[in-house]
Order: C-alpha cells, then sequence, then structure tokens
C-alpha cells in the first residue's frame, strides 16, 4: 500500500497554518476588547502676539472768567481737536464724547459758624479761585494702531488737551487662542508618546481633552523706556493702561497667550 506523505504532509501543514492563524486572531479580538490602559498627560501652549487696537481718553479742559465762555472755548477746542483726528484717518463713529463737566464754582467762600464753632477761626480757609472750568473727555477707539504716535504728538501740542489713559488689547484674540491650544494639544502627543516608548506601547486614539483654560487670564507685558534714566520698565497686568506722562509715547506691547488642556490617550 503506497502512503503519499508529501500529501499527508501538505495538509498537515495548511491544519497547523489555520490553528494558528485563528489562534492570533482570536488573541487580537480579544486584547482589543479587553479594558485599554490609557494615560492623561497635561499639555501646555503659549503664543506671542502683538497688540493692534488701544482705546485713549483725552481729557480737555478749559477755564474762563465765566461759565457760559469757558463752555464756548471748550466745545471750541473739541471741535478743533476731532477735527485733526479725523485727519489722521480716525473715522468719527470712533470718537465719542463720553463725560461733561459741571462748571465749577470754587469762588465763593464756605460759610464758617464761628459763634457755634469759634475753633473755626483759627482754621486756614481755601483759596478763591473765580475762574470756571469745562472739561470734556473723548474716547477713541484706534484700530489699527499704526496712527498712534502722531496722536500723542497731535494732543502734546495742545495746551488744553491731555491724554488721561490708554488700553491696549487684541482684536483677534481669538486666533491667537486658537494657536496656542494647537501647541498645547502637540506638545501632550509628545509627552504620550515619550510615555508609550518608555513603556514598549503604542498610543492609541484619543480618548478625551479636557480644556484647563477657563476662567484664564492672560497676562500682557509692557516694555518701555524711563526717559530720564535711560533704563527699561517692565509692567504686568490682565490689561495695560497709562497715565499722563506715560501716554506721551507708544512701544510695542507684547501680549502672551497661553493655553493647557489635558489629554487622554489609549496606549496598548
Amino acid at each position: 500500500m503506497f502512503i503519499n506523505f508529501k500529501k499527508i504532509f501538505s495538509v498537515l501543514l495548511v491544519l497547523v497554518i489555520g490553528v494558528g492563524i485563528g489562534v492570533g486572531t482570536t488573541k487580537l479580538i480579544q486584547r482589543y476588547q479587553e479594558p485599554k490602559q490609557t494615560v492623561s498627560v497635561v499639555g501646555t501652549g503659549e503664543v506671542d502676539a502683538t497688540t493692534d487696537q488701544a482705546n485713549i481718553t483725552i481729557q480737555i479742559k478749559t477755564v474762563s472768567t465765566t461759565y457760559e465762555k469757558a463752555q464756548l472755548e471748550n466745545k471750541t477746542d473739541v471741535d478743533n481737536l476731532k477735527s485733526e483726528l479725523t485727519k489722521l484717518g480716525i473715522p468719527e463713529s470712533r470718537i465719542t464724547v463720553s463725560s461733561y463737566s459741571q462748571p465749577i464754582l470754587s469762588g465763593l467762600e464756605p460759610e464758617f459758624n464761628t459763634i457755634e464753632y469759634p475753633e473755626l477761626k483759627m482754621m486756614p480757609r481755601p483759596p478763591v479761585n473765580n475762574s470756571p472750568t469745562v472739561t470734556t473727555d473723548l474716547n477713541l477707539v484706534i484700530n489699527p494702531i499704526k496712527n498712534i504716535e502722531k496722536i500723542f504728538d497731535l494732543v502734546s501740542k495742545n495746551t488744553n488737551a491731555q491724554i488721561t489713559n490708554t488700553y491696549y488689547s487684541l482684536k483677534n484674540r481669538k486666533t491667537y487662542e486658537s494657536k496656542a491650544k494647537e501647541e498645547a494639544v502637540k506638545d501632550a502627543r509628545v509627552q504620550v508618546e515619550s510615555v508609550a516608548k518608555i513603556n514598549h506601547l503604542r498610543v492609541g486614539k484619543l480618548v478625551s481633552l479636557e480644556d484647563n483654560n477657563n476662567p484664564r487670564p492672560y497676562m500682557m507685558e509692557l516694555k518701555t523706556t524711563d526717559n530720564s534714566s535711560g533704563n527699561d520698565i517692565t509692567q504686568s497686568a490682565l490689561a495695560i493702561q497709562e497715565t499722563d506722562e506715560a501716554n506721551t509715547f507708544y512701544s510695542e506691547q507684547s501680549v502672551k497667550i497661553t493655553s493647557s488642556y489635558t489629554a487622554t490617550y489609549e496606549l496598548y
């Protein structure tokens, strides 16, 4: 009786390969069905941005012999300044009058009851000022800030006007926040890949991404130069506001937008 060992060997080989594939497939399915290992990391991102808009308050103060005259002269000063600002390319719709002062009648001496309070005789009385003052505040929205130095120069030449406040901010803040988020997500991915490599694992799908930014104020850094000493001055605050002498010049404002996200990945 002739036995074909070659054929038997081939059949057995096929059976062995089939069993191996079946076992491997079963283990692979079980592996994916089992609860996955996960790891959570905190990724951070930071983007430097430059302020692109400003709110400026200009105070026009007029002193005259009568209140009516001070009113008239103050209105003339305001109209002239608004005209000069529009010539610099600032739309009139971005120039608003925020306040109008009442007359300051400081020329009347206060009455002292020296009979009931004789000690008031020894108190110095305030100086008499018969010059009524009228004050008007103009608020400007500058966007972009390309003409801001010309505005400072214009106001500095006006003897009745001064800048009392400036506020620098970002018009397109959301764009920079999105970039900071991208950097935070990339940072988290790098950390997860490092953890997986150390533990001889692979990175799976992203399970969750938690925003750690709300509420998360962004800090602004102002770098200016002290004209008297030549030293640099650095300020940090939620928003940069300057007053009086600090408004006579402008230097580029740097804003740091930060982002933080907790990312959870599967490892297998």
